[in-house]
Parts: structure tokens; C-alpha cells; sequence
């Protein structure tokens, strides 16, 4: 739990540094899963200095302590004077001295061998998955990106061909309206066309009425 940082925490709905009673005002998610108020130890975080009688007794489990060729046992330079500590690294070492638990410890080391192994193919089988999964996505981002694409192509056509046909129509109309304008024009003039002759041939009808004969 990387945002606490003191070694042994009360959980009471707040999280409190049991030597200081300073309130942590902080969040861990595997303190909030928690249903119950509780202790929580991080030997981790136990260092060589110590603020409490409680820090000095579970010194004795701290990391710092330990060999690094074999983990099990480890070389403690607390404080060994107090009578709980002395009596608990008595009994650990008697513990380490006894061929039972040295080889039910080797049973526990070998399983936790085993879990750590194949939680690590777990692992990198999740992370392959992970990985294809998110070559899929990008795929997919892909392939929406060019449909996007193509859609917007199809828009913009459909919007050009639908000013072609307009502007079509548009021609169209002024063609009609021309025609129709030139229609009319024709007939007018063939009417005046048409007037034209009847006043010459009123004209002339005139002409033949008011001459002599004698002149015609």
C-alpha cells in the first residue's frame, strides 16, 4: 500500500499512525475494500529506527534485517534487550533449528515459487491479450476513421451533385423562360407582320377606290 507510509495503521473509518495518532489524510484501496475496523502491519515499512515499544517489538520482522542468500533467516541488530523481543528471536531460532518447519518452510518457498510463476504467465498472458486487444481497437479506430472519411466524401458528392442538378434546373428555367420569351416575340412580330400587310392591302383598296378610271 504505497500511500501509507508508516508501518502499523489502525483502520476506524480514519487512518490513524498508531505511535503518533496523527490522522492520515489519505485513501488505499485495499483499506477502503475493508469492511470492518482493523490493524494493518507493513513489514516493509518497519525500519532500523523506532519510535514505539510496539515498532521495537515487530522490528524483529522487518526486511532490512534479512540475509541476502537465504531470506529466511536474518541478522537482527535491534534492540534485543527488551524481554517480548528477546523472547520472540529465542523462539524464531529455534524455529529456523528445526528440521519439521525448515522443510514445511521449503514446501511454502516451493509453492510460492509456483504461484509466482504462474501468476507471472497469467501475467504476460493478460498483458498478450491486452495487446492484441488494443491492436484490435486501434483497427477498429482505423476502419471508423476511413468509413468516417468516406462518409464525409459521400456528403460532400452528394452535396456537389445536388448543386449541379440545381443549378441544372436552374439552367433549365432561364432556357424555358428564354424560349418562351423568344416564342412570344415571334408572335409579335408576326402580328405586326400580319398588321402591316392588312394596312397595305387597305391601303391599296383605298388607292383603286379614289383613282379615276381613266387613270388606272
Amino acid at each position: 500500500m504505497d500511500s501509507i507510509p508508516c508501518g502499523v495503521v489502525k483502520i476506524n473509518r480514519e487512518y490513524l499512525d498508531v505511535v503518533t495518532q496523527e490522522i492520515l489524510d489519505i485513501k488505499e484501496e485495499f483499506v477502503e475494500l475493508l469492511t470492518h475496523d482493523s490493524y494493518v502491519i507493513q513489514v516493509q515499512k518497519l525500519g532500523q529506527v523506532t519510535r514505539s515499544r510496539l515498532e521495537r517489538v515487530l522490528q524483529i520482522f522487518s526486511p532490512s534485517y534479512q540475509i541476502t542468500e537465504d531470506r529466511r533467516k536474518v541478522d537482527f541488530q535491534g534492540n534485543a534487550d527488551d524481554p517480548l523481543v528477546k523472547r520472540m528471536a529465542e523462539r524464531l531460532g529455534r524455529a529456523i533449528a528445526s528440521e519439521e518447519i525448515r522443510n514445511k518452510m521449503d514446501v511454502e518457498d516451493e509453492l510460492e515459487r509456483v504461484f509466482d510463476r504462474e501468476m507471472s504467465k497469467k501475467d504476460e498472458i493478460i498483458a498478450e491479450q491486452e495487446g492484441i486487444i488494443a491492436e484490435k481497437e486501434e483497427m477498429i479506430a482505423e476502419k471508423e476513421e476511413m468509413i468516417a472519411e468516406k462518409d464525409k466524401l459521400l456528403v460532400e458528392e452528394k452535396k456537389r451533385a445536388e448543386e449541379e442538378k440545381k443549378r441544372a434546373e436552374e439552367e433549365k428555367k432561364r432556357a424555358e423562360e428564354e424560349k418562351k420569351r423568344a416564342e412570344e416575340e415571334k408572335k409579335r412580330a408576326e402580328e405586326e407582320i400580319q398588321k402591316n400587310l392588312d394596312c397595305n392591302g387597305k391601303i391599296e383598296e383605298l388607292k383603286k377606290q379614289i383613282t379615276p378610271e381613266h387613270e388606272r
